[in-house]
């Protein structure tokens, strides 16, 4: 995939987190019931991130994630 792309991916995937952020703020100050609309984006939001991350950065990724699960066990 290109590099311009992928960067788009990340910009949109990081944009949709924090509209999720944002939602989930106004959920809880107003006491409104969108969980639907929070889980749809956050799910579209993660895909997109993921579209524009390398195979590099997904695998420290995911070796980081492990080792912190390993240490919080431990």
């Amino acid at each position: 995939m290109n590099n311009d792309i992928k960067g788009i991916c990340l910009f949109l995937g990081l944009i949709g987190i924090g509209y999720v952020a944002l939602l989930i703020v106004v959920a809880l100050l107003t006491g409104a019931k969108i969980v639907k609309s929070i889980l749809f984006i956050s799910i579209f939001s993660s895909f997109l991130i993921s579209l524009g991350l390398t195979h590099q950065v997904k695998s420290r990724l995911s070796n980081y994630l492990k080792s912190l699960s390993y240490k919080q066990l431990v």
